[in-house]
């Protein structure tokens, strides 16, 4: 019986395909790693992309407010920019895989040191020309450097994206940083440090929750 995450971490060492046997030197020092080849994506993309497809034409604008129901008004959308679902593991059985796939688990055990668990699982589909988002992280600063970091965010891509269908915009190293974005850069303007992270759908990336980033606008999208 497993009952602890690091004897989880260690059955699932040789069933993960990280690509890049430094990946963890890189998770610590970039703020970010890419997973290529993961096998739990290469079975089951094609399935995500048909269920995940289904739930936004059957939900339409309810998606995304699983458990703030007492806000949604009809024709209010979450998101205005984008489509939103919200409470996936519970879906279908092919997204609650999704936090069963090792590299994600090995790579949140190694940034948290400690027991770990899922804080939900959502899908975020910018619409054409909108969605963009100011510089962000995904969680609360540290504001010292004998803090513990908090946890990871895992993108899962069900489709290509590239720079004209707006690639996720990131500045490495930034987790290291102190504080609030804002207290370092200007969160409404592009950094000469930054990347854009163009993958093929079924690719993973995952982010030190601390790491600076954000989704920007498509100006095209796969038709649902």
């Amino acid at each position: 019986m497993i009952n602890k995450t690091s004897k989880l971490i260690n059955s699932l060492s040789n069933n993960s395909n990280f690509g890049n046997k430094n990946w963890k030197k890189l998770l610590d020092r970039e703020g970010y790693i890419v997973i290529k080849n993961s096998k739990y994506m290469r079975e089951n993309l094609n399935n995500l992309q048909k269920k995940s497809s289904e739930l936004l034409m059957h939900e339409g604008d309810k998606g995304g407010w699983e458990g703030k129901e007492q806000y949604f008004k009809q024709g209010k959308k979450f998101e205005s920019g984008a489509q939103r679902l919200g409470g996936l593991i519970k879906k279908d059985k092919s997204f609650l895989g999704l936090i069963t796939i090792p590299e994600i688990l090995m790579s949140a055990f190694h940034v948290i040191k400690d027991e770990i668990k899922s804080c939900g699982l959502n899908l975020r589909n910018p619409i054409a020309g909108a969605g963009q988002q100011s510089i962000h992280f995904d969680g609360f600063p540290r504001n010292d450097k004998s803090e513990d970091y908090a946890g990871i965010v895992a993108f899962i891509y069900l489709d290509d994206t590239s720079i004209e269908n707006g690639a996720m915009r990131l500045i490495p190293k930034t987790h290291k940083n102190l504080g609030w974005p804002d207290d370092h850069i200007n969160i409404e303007k592009n950094h000469p440090d930054e990347i854009r992270v163009v993958v093929n759908a079924g690719t993973i990336v995952v982010a030190n929750l601390n790491l600076v980033l954000d989704r920007l606008f498509t100006v095209y999208k796969r038709s649902y």
